[in-house]
């Protein structure tokens, strides 16, 4: 954190906003066919759907509907081909909407993350230079907090300076 005094988010959500948030992804995955769920093999070995290959198929149910009579045999279902490609384009638009949600989430996780960590190096620089300099009470805080950073590397000098 190159700046202390700039925090980005310094909030927090009302616990409403968490259950509204909560409440709402549950609606969400209410909403899904419960029958979506894929395996990890059943994720690799099903096809995945390109522009070109979202093109064809379309052009497929296109050319079906107008020249198809005579040509399919009935185990065809153009109405269930429909509903893939409608239903594909409808979950193409709430993932893009959940891919930017999810980013969003993400990021500001980041910098909040980043802020807290970066802030309490700070303070537990403090303490470190507080209890070096012999200031009462300092000694036992940063004992119990040098303990996140024993572990690491102790190649001369200083072993807990610390950069965030």
């Amino acid at each position: 954190m190159s700046n202390l005094s700039e925090n980005r988010i310094n909030v927090v959500l009302a616990a409403t906003d968490v259950t509204t948030i909560n409440e709402s992804i549950n609606a969400i995955l209410s909403k899904i066919p419960e029958n979506t769920t894929l395996t990890d093999s059943q994720r690799s070995s099903y096809t995945a759907i390109d522009v070109s290959n979202k093109v064809f198929s379309e052009d497929v149910l296109t050319e079906a509907r107008a020249t198809g009579t005579g040509v399919l045999p009935p185990y065809i279902d153009l109405d269930a081909l429909q509903n893939d490609l409608t239903i594909f384009n409808q979950l193409d638009a709430i993932e893009s909407g959940i891919t930017n949600l999810l980013q969003r989430v993400k990021d500001a996780k980041r910098i909040a993350g980043h802020e807290a960590f970066g802030m309490a190096n700070k303070a537990y620089k403090s303490y470190r230079d507080a209890s070096d300099a012999g200031i009462a009470n300092a000694k036992s805080g940063y004992d119990k907090l040098k303990v996140r950073f024993e572990s690491q590397g102790k190649s001369g000098g200083r072993t807990n300076d610390v950069t965030p």
